[in-house]
């Protein structure tokens, strides 16, 4: 016998609520922090070896994770608490899942995770180790290849887990 799927329309519940703003969150803060680092937003660093911050570059090795962090969680923060109160209204119109909010979620984790693993490798371990090469099948095309393969491998894994646990 089919199970019919049954709408969660105006039926998220106050901890529904909470925990698909506390994801809004989340994959705000996320998707921030990835697509400024894409674009280049110039946020202050901090330079180590210097003991500066600094907007325009200076010698030496540079931190800039901790202002781009800072820039991510200042605007996903006020973005979640108006998707929190306006979320009663939103739910008449669209709609607005608990199961979506969780399986957007983890995709962004994800997503997140593999971005800096390739973002710190590419500019912290390949270019270092000398490895740097201008044909376009070179080492950091491989090392891309091979990541995107593991986060397609895993993405699929923790979806056809959720179906297990969710069954």
């Amino acid at each position: 016998m089919d199970n019919p799927i049954k709408s969660e329309q105006n039926l998220l519940t106050k901890p529904c609520r909470i925990f698909a703003s506390l994801n809004f969150f989340l994959m705000s803060a996320i998707f921030i922090l990835i697509f400024g680092n894409l674009v280049g937003i110039n946020l202050p660093k901090y330079y180590p070896l210097l003991y500066r911050w600094s907007i325009p570059p200076l010698e030496g090795p540079a931190m800039g994770y901790f202002s781009a962090l800072g820039f991510a969680l200042a605007l996903a923060l006020p973005l979640s608490l108006i998707f929190y109160l306006s979320a009663p209204y939103l739910q008449k119109y669209l709609e607005i899942r608990f199961k979506t909010f969780k399986n957007l979620s983890t995709v962004f984790i994800v997503i997140g995770i593999f971005y800096f693993i390739a973002k710190e490798w590419k500019e912290w371990g390949i270019e270092k180790m000398g490895l740097n090469d201008s044909r376009f099948f070179n080492a950091e095309m491989v090392f891309f290849i091979i990541i995107l393969g593991l986060f397609l491998i895993f993405s699929a894994l923790l979806l056809i887990l959720e179906k297990k646990i969710f069954e």
